[in-house]
C-alpha cells in the first residue's frame, strides 16, 4: 500500500469545544480526543499510531477521500504543532443570522464578560512550550464564539506576545480589548479581523441582531492607531449576503467614520468582501461587480 500524509494530521492541534482534533478542515465527531484524564498525552500518542498506520498506507476511514490526503513523499515527521484554531467556549455576543456555528455548535449568545472555556487553555500552551512542541513558525486562529468574551483571552495573547508567535484574531470589535494591537505588532504573521458586514446601523443591526454599529467603528479606529506601523495586518471583513447589504451604496459606507459631523476613513485598503458560508454555492453578483469598484476607491489613498 502507497504511504499517505497530511500536513495537518501531522502538525496540527485545535482545541475546539467538544475536544481536541488534528483536523480544522473536516468537522467529524470522531476525530475528537475528548478534555478527560491527560487528554494532551493521549491526543499525542493516538496521533502517533495513526501516523504510523499512515506510513504503512493505513488512512483512517474519516480521512478517505481529504483533499488534504496526499502521497508520501520525503516530509519530515514531528510532533511540533505547527498549526492551531482556539476554538473551546461557544459564546458571542452577536446573533449573525448568517452563522454556521450557530447550526453547528449551537453557538450560545451572551452579553456577560469573563466567562470561561470548557477548559482552560493557556496552561495547556505553557505546557507545549515547556515540552517544545510548539514549532517557532506555529500560527494560531482564534474563532468561534467572541474571543473578548473569554477570561484567559488577555492571558493567551500575552503568551503569544511574549514568544511571538503567530495570532489571527477573529472578533467582532463590540469590545476593544488592549492586547490585540499588541499581538498584531508583535509578529508579521498576526492578524485582526473584524466581520462589519454592512455600512449603516440599521443594516448591521438586522444581520447582527445588535445595535452596536457605532461601537465598532470607534473600536476599529481605535485599534488602527494603537496598532501604528501594523495597521495594515487589521481588516474589515464584509461578508455579502444578497438582498441584505450587497448594495453598492452599503458597501461604500463601510470604512467611513463618522464623527462630529465630519468624516474619516478608516481603512478603506483593507475591506475584505466575502460570501457567506451558507451561499457558498451562489456566488453573489455583487462580489464581482463592486470588487473592481472597491479596488478603484481603495487606490484613491
Amino acid at each position: 500500500m502507497t504511504p499517505k500524509y497530511c500536513l495537518y494530521l501531522n502538525n496540527g492541534l485545535n482545541f475546539h469545544y467538544s475536544g481536541l482534533t488534528f483536523c480544522n478542515k473536516l468537522w467529524i465527531g470522531d476525530t475528537y480526543q475528548k478534555y478527560e484524564d491527560d487528554y494532551l498525552k493521549t491526543f499525542f500518542d493516538n496521533r502517533e499510531h495513526i501516523l504510523q498506520d499512515m506510513q504503512n498506507g493505513i488512512v483512517p476511514e474519516h480521512c478517505k477521500n481529504c483533499l488534504y490526503l496526499k502521497d508520501y513523499t520525503n516530509e519530515e515527521i514531528t510532533p511540533k504543532i505547527k498549526f492551531m484554531e482556539i476554538y473551546h467556549w461557544n459564546e458571542c455576543n452577536c446573533a449573525c443570522f448568517y452563522c454556521s456555528n450557530r447550526h453547528v455548535t449551537k453557538l450560545k449568545m451572551t452579553q456577560k464578560r469573563n466567562i470561561k472555556g470548557v477548559i482552560d487553555v493557556l496552561p495547556n500552551l505553557k505546557k507545549l512550550q515547556k515540552q517544545n512542541l510548539l514549532d517557532e513558525n506555529l500560527e494560531v486562529t482564534m474563532v468561534g464564539g467572541e474571543p473578548t468574551l473569554l477570561k484567559e483571552f488577555s492571558g493567551i495573547l500575552k503568551f503569544f506576545i511574549k514568544h511571538k508567535y503567530g495570532i489571527n484574531i477573529l472578533s467582532n470589535g463590540i469590545y476593544y480589548e488592549k492586547y490585540i494591537p499588541k499581538a498584531v505588532k508583535a509578529s508579521e504573521k498576526s492578524f485582526l479581523t473584524i466581520s462589519l458586514d454592512s455600512g449603516s446601523p440599521e443594516v448591521f443591526k438586522q444581520i447582527k441582531g445588535v445595535d452596536k454599529f457605532n461601537d465598532v467603528l470607534k473600536n476599529i479606529k481605535r485599534y488602527v492607531k494603537d496598532a501604528k506601523d501594523a495597521k495594515n495586518r487589521i481588516m474589515i471583513k464584509y461578508i455579502i449576503l444578497e438582498g441584505v447589504n450587497d448594495s453598492k451604496t452599503e458597501i461604500d459606507k463601510c470604512g467611513i467614520y463618522e464623527k462630529n459631523g465630519e468624516i474619516e476613513l478608516i481603512i478603506p485598503h483593507i475591506i475584505n468582501l466575502e460570501t457567506a458560508n451558507m451561499n457558498k454555492d451562489i456566488i453573489s453578483s455583487a462580489y464581482n461587480l463592486y470588487k473592481k469598484d472597491l479596488v478603484k476607491k481603495i487606490n484613491k489613498y
